[in-house]
């Protein structure tokens, strides 16, 4: 038995980070994401940013079924079957006529990730082994896959750009295959929960429901986890904007598909680098590296929003808004692994379900806000107007949320209350 547990450990290891290289997002697909939808299917580009917050309020409504299903199936089949909802997202996009489709596309795609953001991390969390390097072995790993992936999404981008000028639905159909080699990949991995737990008895619903709600009642009641949900719910909502908002604020400004594309590419390698340094960040800055990295995107959202505004030359112009979009990715490249490794902290598997969850959902509610606050911006001034208006507001936020993390976030284990350490 114990020998099939240390196979499975092993076997997970080998593939996961290359698996995380071509699933962790479409590839070829983002890139081109906003010139497809509002040139070839003439969705406006606020009805794109409206599409990403009910995309978030699926998501909400999703994960804590999600979390049961992945409970009660295990990671390895979730991990299959949120690959393959991912596939059937991509054939809708494609066959997208009006806002319609493209909201229930958004509903598949939040079913594949309400899944795939819980099978996915609990199924690496669970195959590495209990020791003491234990979190900095999970950095390791699910940083070579965001690099390996933000790398591959880089030079995809330029192709893309290419392709897309020949025939827009080449890259689509390009990001096609990768779902299904994703797919593919996935069936490699083995069930290491499922390898525990074969010999023993089968929990009941009604005790499983019992464990399930103590487990949620420990995250609501840690102040810990409160202040990473809000710091993760804020900066993923302002990165899935900032995606959007940098290719509406180059076609603003006349950039041609190709640039737009090329600078895709650009910022792709920098959340690479990101997610490649985010151990030596966090060992120079340690409890303030998320406080860091929220004033960086702050300040990058800031400048690119008065760059776009003021009138100076095309170059300059271009040329800061990509440096802007460099520090944005470089940062999300970081936080999305140090926040994934710090939600891990002090929680076994008995609740890194319920955390990623629960998480998943603060994120998404956040996002929701921060995306319908996008959209309406859009509706009533131009792009550069509404970066200035966001990075004003998350000034603000930024300013309050670092004050309420200061004394809750980055101490040692030793000066956190024990309610703060799952011990069941």
């Amino acid at each position: 038995m114990e020998k099939e547990v240390v196979e499975a450990r092993k076997q997970n290891m080998k593939i996961y980070s290359l698996y995380r290289a071509v699933s962790l997002d479409l590839i070829f697909y983002y890139a081109i994401e906003f010139l497809f939808l509002t040139q070839v299917k003439h969705i406006s580009s606020a009805d794109v940013v409206l599409s990403s917050a009910f995309y978030a309020i699926f998501m909400i409504i999703f994960q804590i079924p999600a979390s049961i299903v992945v409970d009660k199936l295990g990671t390895r089949k979730c991990t299959i079957l949120a690959n393959i909802f991912n596939g059937i997202f991509v054939v809708l996009i494609m066959c997208c006529a009006n806002l319609g489709t493209l909201l229930f596309a958004q509903f598949i795609s939040a079913i594949c990730f309400s899944l795939k953001d819980i099978s996915d991390k609990a199924l690496i969390q669970y195959s590495i082994p209990e020791t003491k390097k234990q979190g900095e072995i999970f950095a390791k790993i699910e940083g070579k896959g965001y690099k390996d992936y933000f790398l591959l999404n880089a030079a995809s981008s330029v192709f893309s750009g290419f392709l897309y000028v020949v025939n827009p639905y080449i890259p689509m159909v390009i990001s096609l295959c990768f779902t299904v080699l994703a797919t593919g990949i996935s069936l490699g991995f083995r069930d290491i929960e499922k390898e525990k737990e074969q010999q023993t008895e089968k929990v009941s619903t009604k005790k499983y429901m019992q464990e399930l709600m103590e487990g949620i009642k420990f995250i609501i009641k840690s102040q810990r986890l409160r202040s990473l949900f809000l710091y993760c719910g804020i900066t993923w909502g302002i990165f899935c904007l900032m995606g959007t908002y940098r290719s509406s604020l180059l076609v603003d400004i006349g950039t041609p598909e190709q640039i737009i594309t090329i600078v895709a590419a650009i910022v792709g390698v920098a959340s690479s680098m990101g997610s490649k340094n985010q151990i030596r960040f966090h060992n120079r800055f340690r409890n303030k590296s998320l406080s860091t990295i929220l004033l960086l995107v702050t300040i990058s959202i800031l400048i690119a929003g008065i760059t776009g505004a003021i009138n100076v030359s095309y170059n300059i112009t271009l040329g800061i808004i990509i440096i802007c979009c460099v520090i944005v990715n470089f940062s999300k490249g970081m936080s999305e692994v140090l926040t994934t490794r710090y939600l891990g902290n002090f929680a076994d598997e008995r609740i890194l379900t319920q955390i990623y969850a629960l998480n998943a959902i603060s994120r998404n509610v956040l996002r929701a806000i921060i995306s319908f606050l996008g959209s309406y911006l859009l509706r009533i001034t131009n792009t550069a107007n509404s970066m200035i208006i966001v990075g004003i507001i998350l000034l603000i936020t930024t300013i309050g949320l670092i004050s309420y993390m200061k004394i809750r976030l980055g101490l040692k284990p030793e000066k956190y209350d024990e309610h703060e350490i799952f011990n069941k």
